[in-house]
């Protein structure tokens, strides 16, 4: 039986020739290159964003649940590749109570990154329930360092920095939307 390591065929693997030191470590670091490239790097480190800032997207009210409170919000939705893609690329500024909100196209993983985005961010990282799984607080600027994480991610929701410290928002803290599931 042939595995699929990260969507790729690894029969190449199995047809190495024994004794091919070069052959074979040519091809392991062909294989870590696009596992890293699949799974770690952001989808948007991939693909381009065609029109930057994008224009506004849909919005919607979305409800965060602190200990402290619950707090209104105001977001975009990104739901398309090229929404997603975009986010708030080369956008200068972001009300408090304003920010976007990432439709992942499926639960898993997922990573970001500031490419392209002037202003420092908190990333929340959402599970099917709304839930916060991880929290990226004070993005840095322009930087192509991913953040995120290996668990069962549903959606991101970005706010400007310091939202989260502002507002006590902690792991297990919930962002209501109809997007999840009602626990």
């Amino acid at each position: 039986m042939v595995k699929h390591v990260a969507g790729i065929h690894a029969s190449f693997l199995l047809a190495m020739p024994i004794g091919a030191p070069s052959t074979i470590g040519i091809r392991m670091r062909l294989l870590v290159i696009t596992i890293f490239t699949a799974l770690i790097l952001p989808t948007s480190a991939r693909s381009e964003c065609k029109v930057a800032p994008q224009p506004q997207l849909e919005t919607a009210p979305v409800e965060i649940e602190t200990s402290a409170g619950k707090h209104l919000f105001i977001v975009e939705l990104a739901v398309t590749g090229q929404q997603r893609t975009c986010g708030l690329m080369m956008r200068k500024q972001l009300d408090p109570h304003s920010g976007m909100l990432f439709k992942q196209p499926s639960i898993g993983p997922a990573w970001f990154w500031m490419k392209n985005t002037p202003q420092p961010l908190d990333m929340l990282f959402l599970d099917k329930g709304g839930r916060v799984l991880m929290l990226a607080k004070h993005t840095i600027p322009y930087s192509k360092n991913p953040y995120g994480t290996s668990g069962n991610v549903a959606a991101v929701l970005e706010v400007t920095a310091g939202t989260a410290s502002r507002l006590s928002i902690k792991i297990g803290d919930r962002i209501v939307f109809n997007w999840f599931e009602e626990k």
